[in-house]
């Protein structure tokens, strides 16, 4: 995953690669409100390489959640419902049908170096 953070009046900006701009959107929206997020989501992230297989840890924003396992990462606009059978659809067709600003699936690893990469970035 390809992102970059940038300063713009004052607030920290994050861009993504075309794929997971769902990610920079949650982080623009939900994180500009709340800091505690990144947090969060490190210690959510911790406790997910220790899952099973059906364990998840959410976080609920006002536009955007974030529903981490075990195996990845989902960043999904609240606006757009997916439920377990057609998140599978989503995966096996390609993400033909979903807008790309509204949902995103990346790798914990992923997920991580983003997160302690903005921690650096504001030091």
């Amino acid at each position: 995953m390809d992102f970059q953070f940038t300063h713009h009046l004052g607030n920290v900006i994050a861009k993504c690669s075309m794929e997971h701009i769902a990610v920079a959107n949650w982080f623009n929206t939900e994180v500009a409100l709340n800091s505690q997020l990144i947090s969060n989501a490190l210690l959510y992230v911790e406790q997910a390489k220790t899952f099973a297989p059906e364990q998840e840890n959410r976080l609920i924003g006002k536009e955007y959640s974030v529903f981490i396992n075990a195996d990845e990462v989902m960043v999904r606009a609240n606006n757009l419902s997916v439920n377990d059978e057609n998140e599978q659809q989503l995966q096996e067709q390609d993400f033909h049908y979903y807008d790309a600003e509204s949902i995103a699936f990346l790798g914990l690893d992923d997920f991580e170096r983003f997160l302690k990469s903005y921690l650096e970035f504001v030091r």
